[in-house]
């Protein structure tokens, strides 16, 4: 009666496991439009780590729901569950609307754009251990992502014997990154700079793909004055053996992109197939899944992507190496000549362990003393990373990903911090435990009946 009188809720948890952020509650009261959430994460799931899962996204949305402004009564994010093996119906318009039915996902549906989320991405994981919860940033950025009309636009170049999007070839189709990005609602187009004066204003993201020929002068004075005037964002997946025409563009962002084909002798390192396993990363938001996780990432032939020494100079550049190579691996200048089995040789080639990929981002200086965030550009030795053949491997494709939503800042635009999660084991002798059953089952009860009699008693007299 009282709780029904002087609503209050508060959070007891030492984590703040029910409270969202104020920055979450700041844009969960601006939204003008109302937000559906769809969640086919079953609660009776026999793995405990799916229930866990379900019991966690159904807290936090809870909070959502209840924090959201409302409209003629209801709250404007609203909150669906649904067993999709045993409601079919829902299964379809699932299907019919988003494309998606599949169980454990997370569909964030706005007026005219929708998300799709695997659930096991709001988990920082070491190992096979969880140990963060990031629910709230993900889902945060997920609303704003829909709440907002516009689609983030990737613009793919073509005109150069780019990769191709809706191409099935194993080696120079992308076709399953088209549709993965395709479903977490990205809008792809092409872009052939030979019929245009400068990149779209509404482009997000210009990709160059594994370039067969190099680009033109005025094609590549384009991408320097939307990297530099527009404070762009461009990715750059090369072929090693092959002239790129971005002398300029790298020269300017202080990335060296050398004309070797890195080759590495070293145990571990080498597939029989020719594959190349890399499991050192720079400490990037990128990468920081991979090397948390020792995880190892595939690759075909590639060549060395690394910082420009004359850059170290330029304070507003910052350059992060992503991938690196081992200690004994080296960079072939002569490898249009190679022997059965080629050596290092100190006077030629370029000693390891070698940079194969690189970011690098420009801060420009205010006035006010302040650096406002300038272009982006990332760039990868190698196109086979994102081919039909290398990108169905999870870590090969968790990387092409994580470039994609940083480059863009997909993930990065709430700064919510993720929690921690903590797991407490109380260690009971036999003889606590049969105390504690007294206490739960005789002791608490019988003070109520006394006190409950005891009241009886005063009204009686």
């Amino acid at each position: 009666m009282l709780a029904h009188r002087e609503f209050q809720r508060v959070d007891l948890t030492e984590q703040r496991l029910f409270s969202l952020s104020p920055e979450t509650i700041a844009y969960l009261q601006g939204l003008e439009s109302p937000i559906d959430i769809h969640v086919t994460i079953s609660a009776n799931d026999p793995n405990e780590e799916i229930a866990q899962m379900f019991r966690d996204v159904r807290g936090l949305l809870r909070e959502y729901q209840y924090a959201a402004p409302r409209a003629e009564g209801e709250s404007m994010v609203q909150v669906h569950f649904h067993d999709v093996f045993r409601q079919r119906q829902k299964a379809q318009m699932l299907m019919q609307e988003f494309g998606e039915s599949e169980p454990n996902r997370i569909i964030f549906s706005g007026p005219e754009n929708f998300r799709i989320i695997n659930p096991n991405d709001i988990y920082k994981t070491k190992g096979e251990k969880r140990t963060q919860f990031q629910g709230e940033r993900i889902f945060t950025s997920a609303i704003l992502d829909v709440s907002d009309a516009a689609q983030t636009t990737i613009y793919f170049t073509t005109g150069h014997g780019e990769m191709e999007l809706d191409s099935a070839d194993p080696t120079r189709g992308l076709s399953h990154l088209s549709n993965a990005l395709q479903e977490r609602n990205f809008r792809l187009q092409y872009l052939d700079m030979m019929k245009i004066s400068s990149i779209p204003g509404d482009a997000d993201l210009v990709v160059i793909a594994g370039p067969q020929v190099p680009l033109l002068r005025n094609e590549e004075n384009m991408l320097r004055r939307y990297l530099d005037e527009d404070q762009g964002r461009v990715m750059v997946l090369l072929e090693p053996g092959r002239r790129h025409g971005l002398e300029e563009t790298l020269f300017d962002w202080g990335i060296m992109v050398d004309d070797v084909i890195v080759l590495d002798n070293s145990p571990g390192s080498t597939l029989p197939g020719g594959d190349m396993i890399i499991t050192r990363y720079g400490e990037h938001p990128i990468t920081e899944p991979l090397y948390e996780n020792n995880l190892r990432l595939l690759i075909g032939l590639t060549r060395s992507v690394r910082q420009d020494p004359i850059s170290i100079a330029d304070e507003s550049l910052q350059i992060t190496p992503l991938l690196g190579t081992s200690s004994d691996s080296w960079g072939e200048r002569d490898y249009r000549n190679l022997r059965e089995t080629p050596t290092y040789d100190p006077d030629r080639d370029l000693p390891g362990p070698l940079s194969i990929a690189a970011v690098a981002e420009r801060n420009i200086p205010s006035q006010l003393g302040i650096d406002i965030p300038g272009g982006r550009l990332i760039v990868f030795g190698s196109s086979d990373l994102a081919s039909n053949q290398r990108v169905v491997f999870p870590t090969n494709f968790q990387l092409m990903l994580n470039s994609i939503n940083w480059i863009v800042d997909r993930d990065t635009m709430v700064n919510i911090p993720p929690r921690a999660i903590e797991r407490i084991d109380i260690v009971l002798t036999q003889e606590q435990s049969r105390r504690l059953g007294l206490i739960v089952s005789l002791f608490i009860p019988g003070f109520i009946a006394i006190f409950g009699f005891f009241v009886y008693w005063i009204r009686r007299k």
